[in-house]
């Protein structure tokens, strides 16, 4: 399992503030991303989405499938994705946003990457096991560490991919397969350093919901999608259930954040290796206490929590 480094590496961690909202919505809030890409009436979004981070697919078209998909284990709580959909070509594509690092989290990927391959079995429409493609395209709010030094062999790569190949030649085992993470951590323009439709793809996605003032796209071609997006991105165009939903959704991510640093305060309180380790485990179960009392779902709790989820069940 890879490491992660965080979004700006060596800061001293601040106590957060509640900002006051800007004139847009923040998409790597995952609920937001969900909220936004996952609209019937913004398909057109989500499709010019994945034409430019899945150029190689050429995609014409996109069908929503569904968001929610229920645990094998009844024990085990639904899994729900930021967003899943079908290709016009037949291939079913994950798309999730992540704003924290987390240790386990291309683990999570590999593991909602089975989701779709089984559907696919289970579906009565075959009767054996060839697979249609199965894509997984994660934005990431921080950096993966690569085993290279990209700074210095790519500088300006924020794109990664992977498939499954054998160790000594190379050579891809499968098609069926894909991972792409789209890693904004490294993605450092500046809005006057901005050349084309995806660096702007990229700056919005990492910056927008840190913005205080409105962008305005500085494109000869392409720029008209971008037009689409910050008209349906600004907070004030949103009906009256998506606002409620969105200003829910940040309240929840604040909270989180706040419990977060409360946790760290404590943690480095104790002083000791041991009583770290014992203090992050009982103010882990005293967030997710928290969280559950909120009505919040057992399985996000779990991802804020790292706790495993049968525990989080258990509280």
């Amino acid at each position: 399992m890879k490491e992660f480094v965080t979004k700006v590496p060596g800061t001293r961690t601040e106590e957060p503030r509640n900002k006051k909202p800007g004139p847009y919505v923040d998409l790597m809030i995952d609920r937001n991303f969900k909220l936004f890409f996952g609209s019937q009436k913004r398909k057109d979004l989500l499709l010019a989405l994945l034409q430019q981070f899945l150029p190689e697919l050429n995609i014409v078209s996109v069908s929503l499938g569904p968001q929610e998909h229920i645990g094998r284990d009844e024990e085990l709580v639904n899994s729900v994705f930021d967003v899943s959909c079908m290709t016009s070509g037949g291939r079913a594509v994950v798309v999730e946003a992540q704003y924290n690092a987390r240790p386990d989290y291309l683990d999570r990927m590999l593991y909602y990457a089975t989701w779709p391959i089984d559907e696919q079995i289970h579906s009565g429409g075959s009767n054996n096991y060839t697979l249609n493609d199965v894509y997984i395209l994660s934005f990431t709010n921080f950096a993966l560490v690569h085993d290279r030094d990209w700074n210095h062999d790519n500088p300006g790569k924020v794109i990664s991919s992977y498939a499954i190949r054998e160790d000594d030649n190379d050579e891809k085992m499968t098609e069926a397969l894909h991972f792409r993470y789209v890693e904004l951590g490294r993605f450092t323009k500046k809005e006057e350093e901005l050349e084309s439709v995806r660096d702007w793809w990229l700056y919005i996605l990492k910056n927008l919901g840190g913005l205080s003032r409105e962008l305005e796209i500085r494109l000869s071609e392409g720029g008209d999608i971008l037009q689409r997006l910050l008209k349906a991105v600004r907070v004030e165009g949103m009906d009256k259930n998506e606002k409620a939903e969105y200003f829910k959704n940040m309240r929840n991510a604040f909270d989180i954040k706040s419990e977060k640093w409360f946790a760290r305060q404590e943690g480095m309180q104790e002083g000791m290796q041991e009583g770290l380790a014992k203090g992050a485990s009982e103010t882990a179960q005293a967030i997710a206490r928290n969280l559950k009392a909120r009505g919040m779902d057992a399985g996000e709790i779990a991802d804020i929590t790292a706790l495993p989820i049968e525990t989080v069940i258990a509280l």
